[in-house]
């Protein structure tokens, strides 16, 4: 496809549905998207909750509900699920020219196919280059912001800039004022998320015990608590083996709420995880724990966040396919590394307070 053909796009569908991390990374792809496209109509195809992320996205004129599976505990629909083909025949009817396949699977490009998308452009992957008309390659090495900017590049469409973003509401943030008043008593409060999808992303609570009650007897940091319902319990476990009283909001927030508390908090630590990647999106220093997965592609995005990980084992990142046991990528990752970072991230966000 020449640069010509795409200056001519009118109606763009982004296919990037499905996981929270991946869906608000696509946000830089989208204001660079825009910026060439001024007066197009641009949608996105995202999952049932996961697409939440980008409500109040500027550069989005709708967000379209992609909800035909179960199988993942973070992003699931709430109404019955849909079939593959009922999505084909509604996207149809939107009668979109171009279609930008953030995805790898078969069966999303596939769908750009089906639907009657001029131009489709996407991942070189196995089994699915005839079902696109521009190809790009794909690099497992770059992380995944770059990653989807470099579809655009491969498009002949100008990059400007990469940075993240997130927009919250003013009642997205008086509900949670409503909803955990104590974080009115002062700047003592960050975001621990513990819990994941992928048992094999999970850091030992023995560990997080050692973080959290030497950040309390340091500096009488209070941990904030997120998650899903299911993750309630373990999180009571923690505050109790931690011997600190902390914020238990499992089950509690919706997602847009829990991005809006995320942006009043000091700092973050998580496992990788989509909290990570929100809490990063609306600006608060991050803290992300690596083991199985690939910073290189996953890790917060932007300067003020890092990653921590075990750079000296030779099987990580193994990307779930491991040939250990006890997966010392996690297991034997001192909480003292953990804390240092921790602190640092800290004392940052009371220099940013002070400034303001």
């Amino acid at each position: 496809m020449t640069a010509e053909a795409m200056l001519k796009a009118d109606r763009i569908l982004v296919l990037r549905y499905r996981f929270i991390g991946d869906t608000i990374l696509t946000v830089p792809f989208l204001r660079n998207l825009r910026a060439a496209f001024p007066q197009a109509t641009i949608d996105v195809l995202i999952g049932p909750q996961s697409g939440r992320v980008l409500q109040g996205c500027p550069y989005i004129n709708e967000l379209i509900e992609f909800d035909t599976t179960r199988f993942h505990k973070y992003d699931r629909g709430e109404n019955q699920k849909k079939h593959f083909l009922s999505y084909v025949f509604q996207l149809r009817e939107k009668a979109y020219d171009t279609a930008f396949v953030l995805k790898r699977s078969l069966s999303s490009a596939l769908l750009s196919y089906l639907i009657g998308a001029k131009n489709r452009i996407g991942y070189s992957m196995p089994g699915r280059d005839l079902l696109l008309t521009k190809t790009v390659p794909w690099d497992a090495d770059k992380h995944e912001v770059i990653s989807t900017l470099d579809v655009l590049r491969g498009a002949d469409i100008p990059v400007i800039d990469d940075y993240l973003e997130a927009w919250i509401s003013s009642d997205e943030l008086a509900q949670v004022d409503q909803i955990v008043p104590q974080l009115k008593t002062g700047s003592r409060f960050y975001l621990v998320h513990a819990a994941a999808a992928h048992p094999d992303k999970l850091y030992p609570l023995d560990s997080w015990s050692k973080i959290i009650s030497s950040l309390h007897d340091t500096a009488q940091l209070i941990p904030v608590f997120t998650g899903a319902r299911s993750d309630y319990d373990l999180y009571e476990n923690l505050s109790r083996q931690a011997g600190v009283k902390a914020i238990n909001l499992a089950g509690k927030l919706t997602l847009r709420q829990s991005m809006a508390l995320y942006k009043n908090l000091l700092f973050a630590i998580c496992v990788d995880s989509g909290p990570a990647h929100m809490s990063a999106a609306v600006g608060t220093p991050t803290l992300a724990i690596f083991g199985p997965t690939d910073p290189g592609r996953w890790s917060p995005y932007g300067p003020q966040h890092k990653a921590i990980y075990d750079a000296e084992l030779a099987c990580r990142p193994c990307h779930y396919k491991k040939t250990c046991v006890d997966r010392p990528c996690l297991t034997q990752l001192s909480p003292d590394r953990v804390l240092e970072q921790a602190m640092i991230l800290y004392r940052r966000s009371l220099e940013t307070v002070v400034r303001c």
